[in-house]
């Protein structure tokens, strides 16, 4: 959580160095063909020896060979540029949206699920196959508090009308919304501020360990009683 916000002006700092790389190395490369007016010059063929006027192909062909390695960082600063770039703006787009790279992929497969279940029952409604509409919207639409969530699956505790056959045809209800997102500004407040750094995780963290600390419980449940003491902003 805390090193997001590095890692985004990590990219930010080397979309930039590329951004430079490129535009320098191109005025280095334009500086030459403006100053020897290559597009005006004539050319000789080495193995015909004919002459040929320069066009765009000749002209990129006489600066690699005069000046391979300019040519050759200005190639590849470009293509990093292009890729950082569209790296770059693929995270910044999930920050706007509140999401990490994993729930990102998995919000587009439940929106492909959403259009494939709403697309079939609304056929199923056409022809008449169902008659009573049994609608699992109250199942995709609960809320659940931002607690630990287990990995485990279902426990006994949840109700087995929940479960819902395969080849059944419900209706999906409302898309779901994905509720950590606050707003594009917020969303970008809450990396560049994270949560665990803000007075509120802290005095919580600290009142964790004075409850600790007063059990007679094993400390293996507790977490570390390390020195908790607020961030220095600088």
């Amino acid at each position: 959580e805390r090193n997001y916000r590095w890692f985004l002006l990590f990219l930010a700092v080397h979309v930039f160095m590329c951004g430079y790389g490129t535009w320098a190395m191109g005025t280095v490369l334009y500086g030459e063909i403006m100053e020897k007016k290559l597009f005006d010059a004539t050319f000789f063929n080495a193995v015909t020896g004919a002459e040929v006027k320069a066009n765009n192909i000749i002209v990129i062909h006489y600066l690699f060979n005069r000046h391979f390695q300019i040519c050759g960082v200005t190639l590849l600063m470009s293509v990093m540029l292009v890729m950082l770039s569209i790296f770059f703006g693929f995270h910044l787009y999930i920050t706007s949206r509140n999401m990490t790279t994993n729930e990102f992929y998995k919000w587009r497969s439940v929106v492909r699920w959403h259009k494939r279940e709403r697309k079939k029952y609304e056929d199923a409604l056409k022809d008449g196959k169902v008659v009573g509409s049994k609608s699992n919207a109250g199942i995709l639409s609960k809320q659940v508090t931002d607690g630990d969530v287990g990995c485990t699956g279902m426990t006994a505790d949840d109700s087995s009308s929940d479960v819902i056959a395969d080849d059944a045809i419900v209706d999906p209800g409302p898309m779901p919304e994905n509720i950590y997102n606050k707003g594009i500004i917020a969303n970008f407040l809450e990396v560049l501020f994270p949560l665990s750094m803000q007075d509120e995780a802290i005095e919580r963290l600290r009142a964790s360990l004075r409850e600790c600390s007063n059990k007679d419980s094993s400390k293996q449940n507790c977490p570390p009683a390390e020195k908790v003491s607020k961030p220095k902003v600088i």
